[in-house]
């Protein structure tokens, strides 16, 4: 993926990925429905990241450590998109599942669709977190090992959420 990628970027990698984990076999109808879900869910999902571009190129308050100092500022950041990801992964997760009125019945066959949007939607914050983490430091081209393990602190941490969620729909 390019520097610009976009969600719909991240999306279609995601879908990619889940193609070969054998997608239920939809009737036309059920087609519909599905399509107009995921319509909804990409919706919701650039709602969100307009929202974290927005809130990305402004500067945040830094949260402190354990001992009550400031965080390095990139630290900091991968604090901000942690707290990001705590309410808008469920908020995503509840979204489809309110989409089928909480009837698991109905929505478990068809998990790949939020699936794929939440695995875009934690690998777009990563990447926002790796372009907008090095200009904190305008003279740095790359991450420093802290700043490394911040940024595979964050994946963990998100794919853990990810995975709960969608645990918690089933």
């Amino acid at each position: 993926m390019s520097d610009q990628a976009t969600i719909v970027d991240f999306v279609s990698a995601s879908l990619r990925g889940l193609e070969a984990s054998g997608r239920t076999v939809l009737s036309p109808n059920q087609q519909r429905k599905i399509d107009s879900i995921a319509v909804a869910l990409d919706r919701e999902l650039d709602d969100m990241v307009r929202e974290l571009e927005r809130a990305a190129s402004c500067q945040q308050v830094a949260p402190n450590d354990k001992n009550g100092e400031p965080l390095p500022p990139f630290e900091a950041f991968c604090v901000g998109l942690q707290t990001i990801g705590d309410s808008l992964i469920p908020h995503l997760a509840k979204t489809f599942s309110d989409y089928f009125d909480g009837d698991r019945e109905a929505y478990v066959p068809v998990m790949w669709i939020i699936r794929a949007r939440v695995d875009a939607f934690v690998a777009y914050l990563l990447q926002l977190a790796q372009v907008h983490g090095l200009a904190f430091d305008d003279t740095r081209t790359r991450m420093s090992k802290d700043e490394q393990i911040a940024l595979a602190n964050l994946g963990a941490y998100l794919r853990a959420l990810m995975q709960r969620e969608l645990d918690a729909l089933l």
